[in-house]
């Protein structure tokens, strides 16, 4: 499908979008609100809980307008539509993306694998686990509850977590404390033992291959200080690992109930719906896990059906590509209203440059400079 799809940079609605580009870039908001008494009300919508308020980017009806025809010329809805349903779209590694499939409901098999099945297993897992964390049914190698989870990781295993915990805080009543360490210097790890009690931590290390140099410092020098502290025979007993590398884990002495699973259709960036999520989990609880699940599967629905116009996802994209490549504005500012959001910024920057900043075209193609400043049009 992808082959037969014509490059966005080709299709007939791109050169309006330029066209419209030339007149705009000297067009102030200020005239764009005088000329509309009702622009925010034409220039906001709302889907899934969330307001998108979009009236101060500099668009006008016609570009909307273009906006929708780019999406139709370039086959969008075909796009999305074997994005979830599993083909492999990701052309450079002949992978599908999937991790759409974490949180919804339906069948999905793929290459004869339920992929359903799959992941209502390992979810289970993981929730069960969470669960009798937080209320000391597992416990420590003294048979204490745990007080303080430190996950360990970096990426994708860091940033989604931590955001999420410090957003969500307010629904972590009777969790232990979860922190996270990621910087290999080892001062935030040794920021974060100075005052624990090692009778009582609890360590998650999430790295897929387990050989990530940043993690596997951290974890090593978690285990350097538990030992040093309990023995080296406790250690199986405050070790849980997502990973796939089970000689590793052996090796390390992650405890062989405390292990979950991880795939390569899911990016590390949307890792946090996986097992990634585990303390995530343990910080506001599995019925809140489920709840956060079910928000993302509620959007999923949302664009996959919601027409251009007042398609969230679809609409905030299309004003990326209008932003950087066709009004040349370099940059991108992410400006949280609430201190629990303080950790998104940092998330959403490997979200977006990760899937976004590309240099190559799907039809393996250089792009052009000011294209591969964040977007990479297909």
């Amino acid at each position: 499908m992808q082959s037969q799809t014509r490059a966005g940079t080709e299709c007939p609605a791109w050169q309006q979008l330029a066209t419209a580009a030339q007149s705009l870039r000297a067009t102030t908001l200020r005239q764009l609100f005088a000329a509309d008494a009702q622009r925010y009300a034409h220039c906001s919508l709302s889907a899934c809980g969330l307001r998108f308020d979009y009236s101060r980017q500099r668009v006008d009806g016609a570009v909307l307008d273009a906006f929708e025809a780019l999406a139709t010329q370039l086959q969008l809805r075909e796009r999305i539509g074997a994005m979830f349903r599993g083909e492999r779209i990701n052309t450079t590694e002949g992978r599908a993306v999937l991790h759409t499939a974490l949180r919804r409901a339906p069948t999905l098999v793929v290459d004869g694998q339920d992929l359903d099945a799959l992941v209502q297993s390992e979810r289970q897992r993981v929730l069960d686990f969470a669960e009798r964390v937080r209320s000391g049914a597992i416990s420590s190698s003294q048979g204490a509850p745990f007080t303080l989870v430190i996950n360990i990781g970096i990426g994708g295993s860091d940033l989604g977590p931590a955001m999420a915990v410090e957003a969500l805080r307010e629904y972590g009543a009777g969790a232990p404390r979860v922190a996270f360490a990621s910087n290999v210097d080892g001062c935030q790890l040794a920021d974060l033992l100075a005052g624990a009690d090692p009778a009582r931590t609890l360590f998650i290390i999430c790295s897929k291959t387990f050989t990530t140099l940043e993690t596997r410092s951290n974890a090593l020098a978690a285990r350097e200080w538990l030992s040093a502290r309990l023995g080296a025979a406790a250690v199986p007993q405050h070790f849980a690992a997502v990973s796939v590398n089970a000689a590793a884990m052996d090796e390390f002495g992650v405890h062989p109930a405390y292990r979950f699973a991880m795939w390569d259709w899911v990016g590390g960036r949307y890792s946090i719906w996986s097992s990634i999520g585990v303390a995530l989990a343990i910080a506001v609880g599995g019925e809140h896990f489920a709840a956060f699940l079910a928000g993302a599967a509620e959007l999923d629905q949302h664009f996959q059906s919601a027409p251009w116009r007042a398609n969230l996802p679809v609409l905030s994209a299309l004003l990326g590509v209008w932003n950087i490549n066709l009004l040349e504005l370099p940059t991108h500012a992410v400006l949280p209203y609430d201190q629990r959001l303080a950790r998104l910024p940092a998330y959403l920057q490997q979200l977006e440059m990760e899937s976004n900043g590309k240099s190559v075209r799907l039809d393996e193609r250089a792009g052009s400079r000011k294209s591969s400043a964040a977007r990479a049009l297909p």
